[in-house]
Parts: structure tokens; C-alpha cells; sequence
């Protein structure tokens, strides 16, 4: 009888066990299959935001400009010309800055209406409005770095791309021609305002305004002095 009995106890030692050991696997099974679909989706999620497939190309025709830096194609997308800052014309906070218009009306004549070809940086396609970002090509001469070089729009360094280097020397040589933004002739339209407001500054503004007059009038040539006369009344005498 003690020998059934031990043989019994031993039985339900090993069917507790295996039950406990098919409870087991079940459960790691089942959580298997519950984070399988979830390990999934992120993964498939990742690669579509890591992955993302660049547009096309072109050829697009360009069928508005809207400001310096901003085009319109003929399929309706918008293009923010990456590694471009051309002066506002469009802000709802912020009214027309200078040369803004002028870099408009360069754009407009350089691209509007032909066709053009796009550049991608892979990975930053669009910007926070849905625009594409893109290098404009217009035949073989990017817009992007016409703008800039000819002192119509500033390199745009806040985010990095891969002509950042170029657009930043095409900057500095816009600078060192005083081209477009950066004129500082005594044709300047910030200059020839100055001087007519001249009386109306405060004798600080006056000294600064005269130290900065004489600076200029060192650097340019006599004839550019009319300008100042004029525009002060003093000329003709």
C-alpha cells in the first residue's frame, strides 16, 4: 500500500508539473503574438519615415512664383527653394521687407513660366507646411544659388544641407560686389531716406549718420557726392 501510495504522489507531482509547464509556454506564446503585430507596425513605420521615396524629378513647369523663395509647379505643388532666405513679401506678420520685391520679380523672370528640374535632399523633403524642399534647376543654372549670389536672398544656414558651403561663399562674394541686399551705395534707398530725415534725428543719430556718410564717401567715387547734395538741397550752388 505504501508503494501505491508513493506512485500515486509521484504521478500528480508530474501532471501538476506538466500542466504548469504547458500554462508556461502558452502564456510566453501568447505574448508573442500580442507584441509580434505591434513590433511590427513601428517597424514598418520607421522604415516608411526613414525610407521615405523622393518625388520625381521632372521635367515641371514652373507656373507662379509667390516671393523669393517659394515657386509654384504645374501639378500644384509648392517648392521652398532649400538653402534660400529672400526677404518677405508674403508674411501675415511681417510687412514687405526691402529687396523683397526685387528678388520676387528675379525669380519670377528667371523661372516663371519654364521649364525646371528638382533636387532632393534624402530625408527632408518637406518642410512643416507640406511645401516641397527642393534645389530649382532651370536649365543647367540653379536658381537657388542665382538668388544668393546675385544679392537677392541670404544663405539659409539654420538647418544643414549639402550645397551649404557653396550658397555661403556665393553670399560672401555678393557682400564683397555689394550686390543686390547688399549695396551700400549712396543710391541706397536706407541711405537716401536717412539723409532726408536728417533733421528729425536726435543729435547721436546725426553723429552716427555723419560717421557713416563719411565712411561711404571714402570708399565711392566724387561723382556718387551729387546724390547727397541732391537730396539734401545743398546741390547746384
Amino acid at each position: 500500500m505504501e508503494f501505491l501510495r508513493d506512485g500515486f504522489l509521484i504521478l500528480v507531482v508530474i501532471i501538476t508539473g506538466t500542466v504548469i509547464l504547458v500554462m508556461f509556454i502558452f502564456h510566453r506564446f501568447d505574448i508573442v503574438l500580442r507584441i509580434a503585430p505591434i513590433t511590427s507596425v513601428q517597424t514598418e513605420i520607421e522604415s516608411l519615415s526613414t525610407h521615405q521615396p523622393l518625388p520625381s524629378p521632372g521635367p515641371y513647369r514652373v507656373s507662379r512664383v509667390i516671393d523669393g523663395d517659394t515657386i509654384v509647379l504645374d501639378n500644384g505643388e509648392r517648392v521652398r527653394l532649400i538653402g534660400v532666405d529672400a526677404p518677405e513679401t508674403n508674411h501675415p506678420e511681417i510687412p514687405v521687407q526691402r529687396f523683397g520685391e526685387e528678388a520676387t520679380e528675379f525669380l519670377r523672370q528667371f523661372a516663371e513660366g519654364f521649364e525646371c528640374t528638382l533636387e532632393y535632399e534624402p530625408g527632408n523633403i518637406r518642410d512643416q507646411y507640406g511645401r516641397l524642399l527642393a534645389y530649382v534647376f532651370v536649365g543647367d543654372r540653379l536658381a537657388n544659388a542665382e538668388l544668393i549670389r546675385r544679392g537677392y536672398a541670404y544663405a539659409y544656414t539654420r538647418f544643414p544641407f549639402h550645397r551649404q558651403a557653396d550658397f555661403i561663399a556665393l553670399e560672401r562674394e555678393a557682400r564683397q560686389h555689394q550686390s543686390g541686399l547688399w549695396d551700400l551705395s549712396l543710391r541706397d534707398g536706407r541711405i537716401a531716406n536717412l539723409v532726408k530725415r536728417y533733421e528729425s534725428l536726435s543729435m547721436e543719430g546725426r553723429k552716427s549718420l555723419d560717421d557713416i556718410l563719411e565712411e561711404l564717401v571714402q570708399q565711392y567715387p566724387f561723382e556718387e557726392m551729387k546724390n547727397v547734395d541732391s537730396l539734401t538741397g545743398e546741390g547746384g550752388k
